[in-house]
């Protein structure tokens, strides 16, 4: 087995999508460690064999997101479900047991073999520079605050892929005060802990470690979004468009 790459698979009620993009994903990593986790949504355990996947049923519905002023957005409903979503990652890094791991989701396509691996993570190319999502006061702020800040941030959303040691670090070294520390000097719409993409980013930034443009590029072989599999039929509650 190649245990330079795993994958964490975060589904939910989209069945027919799960199975054809852990199908595609078969073609080019046929062994490759797979956790497949459902977050509150269906029984998955039937693709889970298929697929020769590691299952985790989850009763917290992490990735659900949160209403707020009438719109849905991705933030976690409350503080325990983010770190529950910090927990599974661990458990998933843990199961998987491999240098790297891959976030996938039910738009995320795995078109070949990775051909690059980023030091400490790498995520999608088109997300905004770390300072443009943050600052909204005065760098002297961020820098006294956090002297080993790498402002070189990537969404790492779906089709990112994160160094397993160096994120495991970050959680295990990271107290949760200190995460939410940083709503008081970030923009009041971008508040990091608060989405599953930008807690992870965040927690390398304030570390000192780095993210590298790396989705939907020839060296990651994979495509985000991808929603040829989607039911234009589907909603929020079938875990189609969770917003």
């Amino acid at each position: 087995m190649d245990k330079k790459v795993g994958f964490y698979y975060n589904c939910y009620k989209n069945k027919y999508a799960t199975d054809r993009i852990l199908e595609r994903l078969r073609l080019h990593y046929p062994t490759n460690p797979v956790f497949l986790m459902s977050d509150k949504g269906d029984d998955f355990s039937d693709l889970a064999n298929k697929y020769q996947c590691h299952y985790y049923y989850s009763n917290i519905n992490m990735l659900g997101g949160k209403v707020i002023d009438g719109v849905h957005t991705h933030c976690f409903a409350n503080e325990d479900i983010a770190k529950e979503f910090l927990q599974v990652i661990k458990l998933a890094i843990h199961t998987c047991d491999t240098e790297y791991l891959v976030l996938m989701e039910d738009d995320v396509l795995i078109n070949g073999k990775i051909q690059h691996f980023p030091e400490h993570s790498g995520g999608a190319v088109h997300g905004n520079p770390f300072r443009q999502c943050t600052i909204v006061r005065d760098d002297a702020i961020i820098k006294e605050t956090y002297p080993q800040m790498k402002f070189d941030f990537w969404n790492l959303g779906g089709g990112s892929i994160i160094h397993c040691n160096t994120i495991v670090e970050c959680i295990d070294n990271t107290s949760f005060d200190e995460i939410k520390r940083f709503d008081d000097v970030s923009r009041e719409c971008m508040l990091l802990w608060h989405t599953n993409d930008i807690l992870l980013s965040y927690l390398l930034a304030i570390r000192g470690y780095t993210t590298e443009g790396w989705t939907n590029t020839k060296k990651s072989n994979i495509v985000h979004p991808y929603k040829e599999f989607y039911n234009k039929n589907l909603g929020i509650k079938e875990g189609v468009f969770r917003k």
